[in-house]
């Protein structure tokens, strides 16, 4: 059961991660981009919403990927995406009652992990998981929540049926 409930937030966070042609819609009280660092910056109030999932959180910061310039381009300019890191109260919900919440999250494009810090937790309806750090690993399709001097601790909620013995 943790795993499914890891497993099913590795699911509906990748999206927002991934290059896809789904619209991804940002707001946030400001934004800066600086193009030498090769960052971009939403602060205050930051509000993520694409179609199958919504992020909140105080500032989100989104790092590119720079590409060399090139014959036909003087300029240098900006590649793929290398990484976003969401900070300050950050929360994220889903479909199927689907939720977490930390402090500090971030998405490493290159070694496809998500890494929740900062008293994370994620959600299933009832069931709960939380620990010090919980990493995801996207594409190897697996997790772990570590303690520390936080214990992991998994809340499930199971049916109430009669053990009967033979």
């Amino acid at each position: 059961m943790p795993v499914r409930i890891l497993l099913l937030f590795v699911f509906w966070c990748t999206p927002l991660m991934a290059q896809d042609a789904i619209p991804v819609k940002i707001t946030a009280d400001s934004m800066q981009y600086a193009q030498k660092k090769d960052e971009v910056v939403f602060s205050g109030n930051v509000h993520v919403l694409r179609e199958d999932m919504e992020l909140w959180s105080d500032t989100l910061t989104v790092l590119l990927e720079k590409q060399a310039a090139t014959e036909k381009t003087s300029l240098d300019q900006q590649g793929a995406l290398k990484k976003i890191i969401a900070t300050g109260h950050v929360r994220m919900t889903a479909a199927n009652n689907r939720s977490g919440s930390c402090g500090l999250a971030t998405y490493d494009a290159h070694a496809e992990t998500l890494v929740l810090e900062q008293d994370p937790i994620l959600r299933e309806g009832q069931n709960t998981i939380q620990g010090e750090v919980i990493k995801l690993y996207i594409k190897e399709n697996r997790s772990e929540v570590l303690g520390g001097k936080k214990r992991v601790e998994a809340i499930f909620i199971t049916p109430d049926r009669k053990l009967t013995m033979p």
